[in-house]
């Protein structure tokens, strides 16, 4: 007989209530515990990354995005993987990295003005309300580069998302309305189902909302899009 459903029923009564936040319809209902990470003397990994166990029969997948019931803490599913006794498995363990920003994932396309005949480009809204790790230069100042980190670049503003974002180079990645930055790079290989960005300043010169269009000379800083 597996241990597993017992240790589903001790997360239940002492582990943390979390919501699965899906497109598709939110999952409720399951518990799990967790630990920080070993690197706790280093802040920025004490207080983003988690390890966490989770029941035998998890609705979760990597690149989810949860939400613990009680603090609205969001967190990535970076992975998950079955712990196993007696050839069955137990319970799954896995590594959460909290969120920082909700942002606005933009896609640029450049179309004729009927009008003026000049080139202008629109800019859809693939992915609204999506929570992501935001990790800039500074928080790798105090790392051990010695250490194996495959965490932080310290050159680079970097991004983490999940793969079902789609998010692709040159996309647009709007954290305010004032705040955006550009897509470089994807690394979609780095983690299972987890996508790491390369972003930089974003100096677009023109922009439009998914509906309906307006032409700019300044930078992305202006952006007067109504939409996403």
């Amino acid at each position: 007989m597996t241990i597993g459903p017992d240790i589903k029923e001790v997360l239940a009564e002492v582990g943390v209530g979390y919501t699965i936040l899906r497109d598709s319809g939110n999952v409720t209902g399951e518990y799990l515990s967790y630990k920080p990470n070993a690197q706790v003397t280093k802040p920025f990994i004490r207080e983003f990354f988690l390890e966490a166990s989770l029941s035998y029969d998890t609705k979760i997948v990597s690149g989810d995005v949860i939400q613990f019931n009680t603090t609205e803490d969001n967190y990535i599913i970076m992975n998950s993987t079955p712990a196993l006794f007696e050839n069955t498995v137990i319970k799954y363990e896995a590594v959460l990295y909290k969120t920082n920003v909700i942002v606005t994932i933009l896609r640029p396309s450049v179309v004729r003005d009927t009008q003026t005949y000049l080139m202008r480009t629109i800019w859809t809204s693939i992915k609204a309300d999506a929570k992501a790790l935001f990790a800039s230069p500074m928080f790798g100042i105090d790392l051990d580069t010695n250490e194996e980190l495959g965490l932080i670049g310290i050159g680079n503003h970097e991004l983490y998302i999940p793969h079902s974002y789609g998010a692709q180079v040159l996309d647009r990645i709007r954290i305010s309305s004032t705040e955006f930055y550009r897509v470089e790079v994807v690394k979609s290989r780095r983690y299972k189902d987890v996508d790491v960005l390369d972003i930089g300043e974003d100096v677009a010169p023109t922009t439009s909302t998914t509906t309906s269009s307006t032409t700019t000379t300044s930078s992305s800083s202006s952006t007067t899009s109504t939409t996403a």
